[in-house]
């Protein structure tokens, strides 16, 4: 019986992780993945995010980056087709929000192409973070206080002690790493005018926390490290959460990447051992060592 289970669970993965392929290959069918996003960005501190059916938390994010200790802007990647709602949400919040609609839903890449235009306009330096998290006045401070040039610093920082995506371990403040996730991240701008970020494989667009740090480390030598600022997430049970539906593909990327030429491991990791259910939507990449990204 135990076997059968086994290969049942084993059976199942597989079909999930197929679906998961090709709802993210349809999903971005025709996508022109180099194309430019036109907006102006200010001269404040750029905080990206996406929002998608977590409409209700826009004007709670919205009071939060207003309370912040050091002027921000908010830069949106809208997926969600309710474009009135949105708009209502964003009102009046007493700093600059600026809202790209986006003609479909293609995800956290959103923020990407936000990212470029706050480059290209001469930003340094951006912050992501996600519609689920709360903060306090001085998070955009801590960021930016241990961030420096060529680098991405986030809250979700991980190493893998194998080349295995199960093997990561959660790192502390300042220490170097081969994972970032994207939610609650600040990053040196100029990654974000690499052409190849742009190239992610559509079947993995969705991972795009991984595929960034995949750019980032391994083909344009940033360093990765957790980053001081801290945040706190929604319940793990959170029915919009991403890594519902894309969890199980992340190994697959990683492998993926891996027979790329990547070496993920991070040596003398230490630190404990994070099951699937505490990581939740934590992705990442490599931290190596090539050539250098534009700007």
């Amino acid at each position: 019986m135990r076997t059968e289970n086994r290969v049942s669970s084993a059976v199942g993965s597989r079909v999930a992780i197929a679906r998961t392929l090709i709802r993210s290959e349809r999903s971005v069918a025709c996508w022109n993945r180099s194309q430019r996003t036109p907006i102006a960005v200010g001269n404040r501190l750029p905080v990206i995010f996406c929002t998608w059916r977590r409409l209700d938390r826009l004007q709670d994010t919205l009071r939060q980056l207003a309370a912040q200790d050091v002027p921000v802007q908010a830069l949106i990647w809208n997926n969600s087709p309710d474009r009135g709602r949105v708009d209502a949400a964003v009102g009046s919040p007493g700093f600059p929000v600026t809202v790209h609609h986006s003609s479909r839903n293609i995800g956290g890449f959103g923020r990407f192409y936000l990212a470029r235009e706050a480059a290209e306009q001469g930003h340094a330096s951006v912050v992501f973070i996600d519609d689920d998290q709360d903060f306090g006045p001085g998070t955009m401070t801590d960021f930016l206080a241990t961030h420096r040039p060529r680098s991405l610093s986030g809250w979700w920082a991980l190493k893998l002690s194998s080349a295995a995506y199960g093997s990561r371990v959660r790192a502390d403040p300042g220490e170097a790493v081969t994972l970032i996730g994207t939610g609650g991240m600040i990053a040196d701008a100029a990654v974000f005018r690499d052409a190849r970020l742009f190239r992610c494989p559509r079947r993995y667009w969705f991972l795009e926390d991984i595929w960034l740090s995949y750019v980032a480390g391994q083909l344009c030598g940033y360093e990765l490290f957790r980053s001081a600022a801290n945040f706190e997430f929604e319940s793990a049970d959170d029915e919009h959460a991403l890594y519902h539906t894309v969890g199980r593909t992340k190994a697959k990327f990683v492998r993926y990447l891996v027979r790329q030429g990547w070496d993920p491991v991070w040596r003398s990791s230490d630190g404990p051992e994070l099951a699937d259910g505490e990581l939740g939507a934590v992705s990442g990449g490599p931290h190596g060592r090539s050539a250098s990204c534009q700007g």
